[in-house]
This record gives C-alpha cells, structure tokens and sequence, in this order.
C-alpha cells in the first residue's frame, strides 16, 4: 500500500514511521497532520500537543476509534478551528484504507 505524505516536510511517510498529531486547546482542536516522528530530518509539528501513532489511525478499527474521539469531544462542546487540516489527513487516511479494502477483495 501506498505511503502517507509528510503535511511539515512533503516528503512520504511509512505508515509505521508517522503520527498523527493536533493542537487540543481549552476546547478548539486544529493543526492536524501527518507527520514524520520528529528527527533530524523533520521537525514534526512541534506547536502539537497530542498525537496518535499513524500505524493504528490508518486501520479500520483505528480509524473508527478517532472519529469517536471526535465525536467524543464535540460532544463535550470542542470545535475544530482549522476544518481543512482535518479534511486533508482523512482524505490521506481514506485513501490508504479504501487502497488495503481493494487489495483485499481483488477489485
């Protein structure tokens, strides 16, 4: 399957070298992105204060589970303050997830 892209360096991202990472303050959620682990050669987002491993976001489970944590915190009244950062790592993780269910069923 296909590599994610890094959102602070561009360049592609394994699915076991990666996070998921996002901004939680007071009750905005924003800055959402794919990136590298943090290293010599990416900074990551460093102004990101909570992050899952992208390895466990981009599997069907994982994934489930992320969209009740939203769920989860809007309930709790959060609001998400940068709604394009959200569209653009699910429309990456979407694509690696629709990718492996079509490897799978051999269409």
């Amino acid at each position: 399957m296909g590599s994610f892209i890094c959102d602070s360096c561009g360049r592609e991202v394994n699915i076991y070298e990666g996070i998921l990472s996002w901004r939680r303050e007071g009750r905005e959620l924003s800055n959402f992105a794919i990136t590298h682990h943090s290293g010599a050669d990416c900074p990551g987002q460093p102004s990101n204060n909570t992050c899952r491993d992208l390895f466990r976001v981009a599997s069907v489970k994982g994934y489930l589970a992320f969209v009740q944590y939203l769920i989860t915190r809007w309930g709790e009244g959060c609001t998400i303050t940068d709604f394009d950062s959200l569209k653009r790592v699910l429309a990456q993780i979407n694509a690696h997830i629709h990718e492996g269910m079509v490897n799978l069923l051999g269409e």
